[in-house]
């Protein structure tokens, strides 16, 4: 055991102190995103409404008392939960969730020291130091999205796997599918790479697969039951609506995600990636490598295997934007972490002049490189944010007036679902049930909308009505827009459904709708 590998706390100290410290400055420097600005994704405010259903005692629901399958996580809304309980005010509730995913990636941080200390402290404190200050991961940590919560499931299951523990292995692979569905991949993937060469037995990775296949059994086996319960079929709503549904091939979304998403993170440029891949598979191939060496590389390609698996499932055909990154960040600290204890460790063997202050000072250089990149992403964040402010959240503070009777149909289904206090028919189907099934135009048709929002690219209508329309209201950022690079998408436009029956035009697919009275909206809102 390298020295001081059993006696961590002063480095967890340290991470500490970091987090501590770069949330401090933060809040100094750069107040805004923190205080003043909402999520930079819709998904996050999809993730509120299920929480504040969660803390209200109406579990997982969309519309008021109406259950859905539209949560994936269903674990973050509730690790939400309590910030809807302790506060009535919305900024307040904001803020609190942000601070809640800024601990948890902490908590992520010292969970892969702790899991990789074993083969080289100074490299595992370098390596988690790096994740912390990482920008993507950071700004990840403060999206209202679940990265954070799922990046330390990951890190629990390597944590559990190196301390040899089946049983906490196997609860942890319970808690899993709920923080994100792909993280089984990590629970089956990493004892069969770990144990596979074990020298005792072949038999080493029974405990931990039977473990993976209780835990995740139990819990898509519960969340199974749920979803059969809400909408009939047995997988979330996200599964049917936007897996498989053409897009990329394989090996171009593949090529997306491998050559342009991950390389556009900070750190993780190609040649690093096809580094660690080799790095990783040499490890795990040479019978004297010690464990501690060994789960690095177990958790480096099982990383690289969740990544691959995500890119398959959720093709990244706009890579640059959080959007699609953020299926992937849960494993990027296995790529990054891993890469230093690794690397570090072929460089002492090839260089085993190296003294205790050049380890350390090379072990700090990839933190300090990532903090460089902290000003500009933060600065994208709170850009991104602004950009939700002025569109979704506006839309859905503008429908804050109309009563609980009247019914919008929307594309974008967060904002609009949080802040009004209309009945919300999400016509793509990822928080309303009705919409799955073979019979989406009866749905519809029972749910005559007052209000329909059209996105460029998206959605859009085409009026029967013998008189024009009255002119919608359109809502539109007022700074860049950085959401996606697709720029027709950044002006939202939301009709009162004025008189008569038209087409409804929503990805591909159209349906019939008979406009219902619509409901005068004024101005504000909670």
């Amino acid at each position: 055991m390298p020295a001081g590998a059993g006696r961590p706390w002063g480095a967890v100290g340290a991470l500490v102190g970091t987090g501590l410290a770069l949330l401090g400055l933060w809040a100094w420097f750069s107040p805004e995103y923190l205080t003043v600005r909402g999520f930079p994704v819709d998904d996050a405010w999809i993730h509120a409404v299920y929480a504040r259903a969660f803390a209200s005692g109406a579990g997982l629901s969309y519309n008021p008392g109406v259950p859905a399958t539209g949560e994936t996580s269903p674990l973050w809304a509730v690790v939400l939960a309590p910030a809807h309980l302790l506060s009535a005010d919305v900024a307040t509730r904001v803020l609190l969730v942000k601070l809640t995913g800024f601990v948890l990636h902490l908590l992520s941080c010292v969970a892969a020291f702790l899991a990789l200390r074993r083969a080289s402290v100074a490299w595992a404190l370098g390596g988690a130091l790096a994740v912390l200050v990482h920008p993507d991961l950071v700004a990840a940590s403060v999206s209202g999205m679940e990265v954070p919560l799922a990046t330390l499931a990951a890190w629990g299951l390597v944590l559990c796997l190196g301390a040899r523990s089946p049983l906490a292995f196997g609860l942890v692979s319970v808690a899993a599918p709920l923080c994100r569905p792909e993280l089984p991949v990590l629970a089956f993937t990493l004892p069969v790479l770990l144990l596979v060469r074990d020298r005792r037995s072949w038999r080493a990775p029974v405990p931990y697969l039977v473990a993976a296949a209780a835990g995740t059994f139990a819990s898509f086996g519960l969340l199974s039951l749920w979803n059969l319960a809400a909408s009939g079929r047995p997988l979330t709503a996200t599964f049917y609506a936007k897996v498989g549904s053409g897009g990329p091939s394989l090996w171009m979304a593949q090529a997306l995600g491998f050559g342009e998403l991950l390389p556009g993170l900070t750190f993780t440029v190609l040649p690093v990636l096809v580094v660690l891949a080799v790095l990783a598979i040499v490890e795990l191939m040479r019978a004297e490598v010690s464990a501690p060496s060994r789960l690095a590389a177990a958790a480096a390609v099982s990383g690289l295997l969740f990544c691959a698996v995500s890119f398959k499932l959720i093709p990244p055909i706009d890579p640059s934007v959080f959007y699609h990154q953020r299926y992937a960040l849960p494993a990027l600290p296995l790529l990054i972490a891993p890469f230093l204890v690794l690397g570090g460790g072929w460089l002492q063997t090839r260089v085993p002049s190296l003294g205790r202050p050049a380890v350390a000072a090379l072990a700090l250089l990839p933190a300090l490189a990532c903090a460089l990149g902290l000003p500009p992403r933060l600065e994208r964040l709170t850009n991104d944010a602004h950009n939700i402010d002025d569109t979704q959240v506006a839309l859905g503070r503008a429908l804050a007036s109309a009563p609980p009777e009247a019914v919008v149909w929307v594309t974008d289904a967060g904002a609009v679902r949080y802040f009004g206090q209309a009945f919300v028919v999400d016509t793509l189907g990822l928080n309303t049930p009705g919409m799955l099934g073979p019979d989406a135009q009866g749905y519809l048709d029972a749910h005559p909308p007052t209000h329909l929002e059209v996105v460029p690219l998206w959605s859009g209508i085409r009026s029967d009505a013998s008189r024009p329309w009255p002119p919608p209201r359109v809502f539109q950022p007022s700074t860049p827009y950085t959401v996606t690079r697709f720029a027709a998408m950044q002006r939202h436009a939301l009709f009162s459904c004025a008189e008569g029956t038209g087409l409804y035009e929503i990805r591909g697919r159209t349906f019939r709708f008979k406009c219902a009275s619509p409901a005068p909206l004024v101005e504000g809102g909670p």
